[in-house]
């Protein structure tokens, strides 16, 4: 079986939760940068891998797949170890329900509008863009107590085991926690900072994402 290819920047979070699940399953693999402050995603080669232009793109046993959550799943079907997803109905349900929060509502708030134009775009020499950041501290909000009411009194999202909405959620929510915003809307989420502070203990995270 060939060695894994994850086409895409090391400081994007779904690059970082592909890598993550990788390294939870003890698979050995290869991170192939894609400059996207340079706009490299958008233009060849990388768009043959991904027409969208967007990352991470996966390359393994001579098929290429794009979708961060499809490439877990693949991951975590394909590779021998600890399985990535609980063994109940229910439980793999509510993580696929995490998994789909995190794209559909999570994302956006807390990384495009808010760690973006707070963080980055400052380090990159721009100015934040303050009314941006304002609008999306709602949706953050709603997004965090949401996940805090989901996790409840687990461990993980896959209970006493990490499971791919862990992998998935975490670096999301390490890029808001970044910010004073974020800072001040998980204050009101005990539970997620504990899960947050057992998440970055792992060797997993430790070695994708390093401080």
């Amino acid at each position: 079986m060939s060695q894994p290819i994850v086409h895409g920047p090391a400081i994007s979070t779904y690059v970082r939760s592909v890598r993550l699940a990788l390294q939870e399953k003890g698979v050995a693999h290869e991170l192939k940068e894609v400059d996207i402050v340079a706009g490299a995603h958008k233009q060849p080669p990388h768009t043959s891998r991904h027409p969208f232009g967007k990352v991470p793109a996966f390359e393994h046993d001579g098929s290429c797949f794009y979708e961060s959550s499809a490439i877990l799943r693949y991951i975590d079907e394909v590779f021998p170890g600890t399985a990535l997803m609980p063994s109940t109905a229910k439980e793999r349900a509510l993580a696929n329900q995490v998994m789909s929060i995190v794209d559909s509502y999570g994302y956006t708030p807390a990384v495009a509008n808010i760690f973006i134009p707070r963080v980055l775009v400052p380090m990159l020499g721009g100015q934040t863009d303050m009314e941006k950041v304002e609008s999306a501290k709602a949706p953050a909000a709603l997004f965090v107590s949401e996940l805090e009411r989901l996790l409840g009194s687990s461990q993980f999202y896959g209970g006493s085991n990490v499971c791919l909405a862990d992998l998935h959620a975490f670096p999301v929510l390490t890029y808001l926690a970044a910010t004073p915003e974020g800072k001040a809307i998980l204050e009101s989420a005990p539970n997620l900072r504990n899960w947050m502070g057992r998440m970055a203990k792992r060797p997993s995270v430790q070695a994708v994402m390093p401080s």
